[in-house]
């Protein structure tokens, strides 16, 4: 049975789920201060909350999305979100900085089995021709959820405290996460079968391999670098604290509209049997240019604007790439999606660790941040000589047939 009406209403819960993770995720800077000071800490300790989080995405992500390809993907979502809102629940109680950090990292856990599942299930739930618009929607809901997790997390704090923000988005999660184990809509995906060394099955076929490889190069330049950009901007223009927050805000739009911009263009090309790699090729030399400009511009007009337009072409790069390694195998997508996302968390941890060794902002800075991208948009042209999915994956991934019965 083929696809031929993609469900929008059950998408746009699942992409409120996105938001909510990503505004989750994004909230916590601005409550760093009133941690520290409510456990008695530095704000580096406290700082640890995020990082919890994001090693233990990175690392379970391949496992766990490898875990949902075994399951109906709306258990696997269900219980992804469940896990990740149980942990917001526990962090809105920790009695201590440690017990804080366990919890983001439990957090980290639900979300690592929970967002390649979503992916995964966007992607096999759309109609073929709208494919593209479906993930990069998905995209945009994430990076709306991170331009307003900072602001939304400021405000909350200031009213409620910093505890009520993990409350007021955990209890909403485990509400819908229970309604969705029910009532999502569940055909369209048959379980992989197992396989020795199945984990690293998706580093064995190139074209996912250098897809995998080109996500980590553009993240370290694309969000390593703009993990300096407060400081350049401080540098160089002496921008403030109000100022900085505008160009977050500005730089944010660019990456959402990158991300749904983009999706039209994918399936419009999908239509014309374009190779899907020319696209996240294109946008990551977007990226590299703006990277180029923004950090040696010397007027500020320019280097903001030249941000604005690395961070749209970011957002068009991730919501292609996820597109593409949705669709390229099939059978394994959650666990394609999930060495993707962690490919996605190491290149922003090398990045910002390379040019952390860096003066911010010099010569030096500029090349290996556009080098990064340029080198990811060189592995993209050079995947397209591989040519993409074969026959039967792509009529594959616009069938649907269904999941286990639940029991």
């Amino acid at each position: 049975m083929v696809q031929g009406r993609t469900p929008w209403g059950a998408f746009v819960v699942l992409y409120l789920v996105f938001f909510l993770m990503g505004a989750e995720m994004n909230l916590v800077a601005p409550l760093l201060p009133d941690i520290a000071r409510a456990f008695g800490s530095s704000t580096g300790a406290a700082g640890n909350v995020v990082t919890a989080y994001v090693l233990c995405y990175a690392v379970t992500g391949p496992l766990f999305g490898r875990i949902s390809d075994r399951l109906p993907r709306r258990y696997a979502i269900a219980a992804g979100m469940a896990v990740f809102a149980a942990a917001d629940v526990l962090s809105y109680a920790a009695p201590s900085l440690g017990l804080l950090i366990a919890a983001r990292a439990v957090s980290g856990l639900g979300a690592a089995l929970g967002a390649p599942s979503i992916w995964a299930y966007l992607a096999e739930h759309a109609a073929p021709a709208q494919r593209g618009r479906a993930v990069s929607l998905g995209a945009a809901a994430y990076a709306g959820g991170q331009v307003l997790g900072v602001p939304m997390g400021a405000l909350l704090a200031t009213v409620l405290g910093w505890r009520a923000p993990y409350l007021l988005i955990g209890v909403p999660m485990l509400v819908v996460a229970a309604v969705m184990a029910r009532r999502l809509p569940s055909a369209g995906h048959s379980a992989g079968a197992a396989e020795p060394g199945g984990l690293f099955a998706p580093w064995r076929d190139r074209r996912i391999a250098l897809a995998f490889t080109s996500s980590l190069l553009l993240q370290a330049g694309r969000l390593g670098a703009y993990t300096y950009v407060g400081v350049l901007l401080s540098q160089r223009f002496g921008y403030g604290l109000t100022a900085l927050g505008l160009v977050g805000l500005v730089v944010g739009i660019g990456s959402m509209i990158g991300s749904v911009g983009t999706g039209v263009v994918v399936d419009r090309l999908a239509r014309r049997g374009a190779h899907p790699a020319w696209v996240p090729a294109g946008a990551a030399l977007v990226v590299a240019g703006g990277v180029a400009v923004a950090t040696t511009a010397t007027v500020p007009a320019v280097a903001v604007a030249a941000i604005a337009v690395w961070c749209a072409g970011g957002g068009a790069f991730f919501s292609a790439q996820q597109t593409y390694l949705s669709s390229v195998d099939p059978d394994h997508r959650a666990a394609v999606l999930g060495w993707n996302n962690a490919c996605t968390n190491a290149g922003i941890a090398a990045g910002t660790s390379v040019l952390g060794a860096i003066a911010v902002g010099g010569p030096w800075f500029a090349a290996a941040a556009t080098g990064f991208a340029l080198a990811a948009a060189l592995l993209c042209i050079v995947s397209v000589r591989f040519g993409a999915a074969p026959a039967g994956e792509v009529r594959a991934s616009t069938a649907t047939t269904p999941d286990r019965p639940a029991r």
